[in-house]
């Protein structure tokens, strides 16, 4: 649940961090779209099994 402050305004670290995290889906998003979600972005390399399911966001091997 969100946290408030005392004037009931959303924590603006909190949503800073769900916007990152919105970001993430929308480029994994678009990823899957090109074909290229199981692929490093910088390398072309095959994106490891096991960080990918831990990491579904992940862009790059760690």
């Amino acid at each position: 649940m969100a946290e408030t402050t005392s004037n009931g305004n959303l924590d603006i670290a909190l949503i800073d961090a769900i916007e990152l995290d919105l970001n993430g889906v929308e480029a994994a998003m678009e990823r899957l779209e090109k074909g290229t979600y199981f692929t490093d972005e910088i390398t072309a390399a095959p994106l490891e099994t096991n960080f990918l399911i831990s990491n579904p966001l992940a862009r790059r091997n760690p």
